[in-house]
């Protein structure tokens, strides 16, 4: 019999505690990532609310050997951050603050076994071999059972666990995603059932224009995400409202704050995009990206690819104002000495580089050069975290690897005759680095907000009328502008010092 010996339960808290959603939610959640990871192309629960009893079986890779052992241990996993949505894969241990036990059957190549799990204590988790159940009619995959204490947990409700997978899950659901990118990360498809049912797209009111997009990244356009942003009839509820942002088909988090757009009518929009790539800087609860300085850089270069992509359809729909004032020509140098500042302090807050475009100052390096004739003493790997969690898959680098893929449909190609008749219009070519714009927004209680590389300063906000009337309209640029930006900061850096060091070095 093998035994955790860590404080479990305390552990299990501190993680259920991360996650914005409650605990049975977080379950569902991890237990389908986990089953994705393994290369499932189905996943069935089964709820049994009078034995109290809730399944989940996969036809993926199934685990073997010690692999199987390690699922038992807390602290064992190498899966590798990208590889994947379930690298924490934690479901089956939360399970454990609800159940009385859990069953785990595992079924790969010549391996079958299955498991009894149960949380005594804070302190004791004892687990042991048992006769596997034959729930798993798949040559491969892994089934968990979790016997509840008592009968009143929602993951004995059918509906509740299919809400949560079309929440969760959308974009596997829907053909369109599918086809045109997750079927280069799930192969083999995905269908999801609950109670020997298939999970359908969930209903939908009606739209009265729906648009396609594709997010495009680099000077080649390379296609790297597919979305869809529809305008609705009447108003959404408001868990679906704003664009919601994926990765491997797992939902997010949805919104327009983290957009950064603020449509006129807001609550009548709703969209998503699919973007795999972004899968390596998920956090542990996978409801937000890491805020690292590497992986921010990482986020705001697609983050500003789907704006690119949203914003043109938002004008087509009308809900951004037309025209945008432009930006004043005596701005301009306010504009380079901001940008000047930012550039000396983009040494402390390099994250901020590829959200503006701005380009840190060259240094000084010192350094020997490699001799290509010496052999090397170490050799640099990728950076794998332990982590809590099973592995979902055959091996330490199993996983979903994501694809850059061509995407297929039309495309439009620019072309210089003219086809028909156009109209004269002034146009300027958006430059990289830091640019201010001004816009009037009386429905945001924001100073600004960011574009793209723009700032945009909301006219409509108290406290500029007051900047205005007291002729220190420059000064509450630079205020707006360091505000903006603070919110964009590595997770551990001060909003308040960035802001004190903008208004202190700006002339």
């Amino acid at each position: 019999m093998g035994e955790t010996r860590v404080n479990l339960k305390h552990l299990l808290e501190d993680i259920r505690d991360s996650y914005p959603y409650p605990l049975d939610e977080a379950i569902v959640v991890e237990l389908v990532a986990n089953a994705l990871d393994a290369g499932a192309s189905q996943i069935k629960f089964f709820t049994d609310p009078g034995c109290r009893i809730m399944t989940v079986i996969d036809n993926g890779n199934g685990m073997v050997g010690q692999e199987f052992e390690e699922f038992h241990d807390i602290a064992a996993t190498a899966k590798e951050r990208g590889k994947g949505i379930g690298f924490a894969g934690i479901g089956v241990k939360l399970a454990l603050l609800v159940a009385k036990e859990v069953i785990t059957e595992t079924k790969g190549d010549s391996f079958h076994k299955a498991t009894r799990w149960t949380l005594e204590s804070p302190r004791r988790a004892p687990w042991e071999y048992i006769a596997p159940h034959g729930l798993i009619d798949s040559p491969s995959g892994t089934a968990v059972s979790v016997i509840f204490r008592s009968d009143n947990s929602g993951l004995l409700s059918d509906h509740f666990i299919e809400h949560v997978v079309q929440m969760h899950f959308y974009p596997i659901l829907r053909d369109e995603f599918m086809d045109k990118i997750l079927k280069h990360v799930y192969k083999r498809g995905m269908e999801f059932y609950v109670n020997g049912r298939k999970v359908q797209l969930p209903q939908a009111q009606e739209a009265i224009q729906s648009k396609l997009f594709t997010v495009k990244l680099g000077r080649k356009r390379k296609p790297v995400g597919v979305g869809v942003l529809s305008k609705s009839k009447e108003a959404l509820p408001e868990d679906e409202r704003g664009i919601a942002i994926s990765t491997y088909g797992k939902v997010i988090k949805r919104g327009w704050d983290w957009i950064g757009i603020a449509p006129q009518n807001p609550m009548r929009l709703s969209g998503i995009v699919e973007v795999p790539q972004l899968a390596e800087i998920l956090t542990t609860n996978k409801a937000d990206f890491l805020r690292d300085t590497a992986s921010l850089q990482k986020y705001y270069r697609y983050r500003k690819a789907i704006q690119e992509a949203i914003e043109p359809i938002l004008r087509e729909l009308g809900q951004i104002s037309v025209p945008r004032e432009r930006i004043e020509k005596d701005l301009r140098p306010l504009e380079k000495e901001i940008e000047r500042v930012l550039k000396n302090m983009l040494n402390d807050f390099p994250e901020l580089s590829s959200l503006l475009g701005i380009q840190r100052r060259p240094e000084p390096v010192k350094g020997i050069i490699p001799d290509a004739s010496v052999r090397p003493i170490e050799t640099m790997v990728e950076w794998t975290k332990v982590m809590m969690g099973t592995r979902g898959g055959r091996g330490e680098r199993a996983g979903i690897e994501a694809t850059e893929v061509e995407l297929p449909g039309e495309r439009i190609k620019e072309s210089r005759e003219r086809t028909g008749p156009g109209r004269e219009h002034e146009s300027r070519r958006r430059r990289s680095g830091l640019m201010i714009g001004f816009d009037d927004n009386p429905d945001r209680d924001d100073l600004g907000w960011l574009i793209e590389n723009i700032i945009w300063i909301n006219k409509a906000h108290p406290a500029y009328q007051k900047a205005m009337d007291s002729g220190a309209e420059n000064y509450h640029i630079v205020l707006t502008v360091a505000w903006v930006l603070s919110g964009y900061l590595e997770g551990e850096k001060s909003p308040q010092e960035f802001i004190n060091r903008v208004l202190r070095q700006t002339k």
